[in-house]
């Protein structure tokens, strides 16, 4: 079995054990490939709170025109932040064809918008550890790789390819607004990974489910099909942390350090 370890300065590294399979086969191999040209970038959550977003927000109305007022924080107001990301650019290509001086600042405002959102006092550093890469390095998902939705603590799953919503978080937004552009099927494979914090796993009612996707979304599901969105309902789990205590030790610290992945 694959072993990845993630570093942080003075700690000992956060263990992940990769799962055996076609998608792991390819996920690691993309990944020595990236970081051979170069380590992957972690944003630590703590930095992104309601005060930097203020100033992203400013930034965002000077650069791009956008009435970002951040006069209150809800789930209407984050689902309308992303919407505007999402329809400045491209469903496939996301920021390719975006200025490089723009860039920088939609990926900060959008990775903010996702912490915020996501993070509470029990969950300081958000729903996620993720590291990434920014560049256009992605393989096919194999059509057999199955997803899983009750997540767990600890589990490891793909980085999202897209700036849109796997169906599973449409729903729970209940987002149905411009859901051809919004919702994105995780069909690639791209090198970054994410480490699940959230404590308990979010049970999903099927039919009520799937009546949901039919009655406010009808268009969509005739053009796609129903089987398609349940196909990528839920995540693409492709390992997990080994010593769960030591990783809720390590999103604990306060200036935590990243330094770098290895694999063995």
């Amino acid at each position: 079995m694959t072993q990845i370890n993630v570093n942080f300065q003075n700690q000992s590294p956060v263990i992940i054990d990769l799962q055996k399979g076609d998608t792991e086969d390819i996920y690691i191999q993309l990944l020595k490939d990236n970081l051979e040209k170069q380590p992957p970038m972690w944003r630590d959550p703590l930095q992104y709170d309601l005060d930097y977003f203020k100033q992203l927000c400013q930034q965002i109305k000077q650069q791009l025109g956008w009435a970002w007022d951040l006069d209150k924080w809800d789930l209407e107001s984050t689902v309308q932040y992303h919407k505007d990301i999402e329809h400045y650019l491209e469903k496939d290509e996301s920021f390719k064809n975006i200025p490089g001086e723009q860039q920088q600042l939609l990926h900060e405002a959008h990775f903010c918008i996702h912490q915020i959102q996501y993070s509470d006092d029990r969950l300081p550093r958000g729903a996620f550890l993720q590291l990434e890469w920014f560049n256009d390095s992605y393989k096919a998902l194999p059509d057999s790789k199955e997803f899983k939705v009750d997540l767990d603590y600890g589990d490891v799953i793909l980085q999202n390819p897209y700036v849109g919503h796997p169906p599973i978080q449409c729903w729970q937004n209940r987002d149905n607004s411009n859901i051809d552009r919004t919702c994105a099927f995780h069909d690639r494979i791209l090198p970054g990974l994410k480490i699940v914090l959230t404590q308990k796993p979010s049970a999903l009612d099927y039919e009520r489910y799937k009546k949901w996707w039919s009655e406010e979304c009808t268009d969509f599901v005739n053009k796609v099909g129903m089987d398609k969105i349940i196909k990528y309902t839920g995540f693409p789990v492709i390992g997990e942390v080994r010593d769960k205590q030591h990783l809720g030790d390590i999103i604990k610290i306060k200036g935590l350090k990243f330094e770098g992945i290895t694999i063995l």
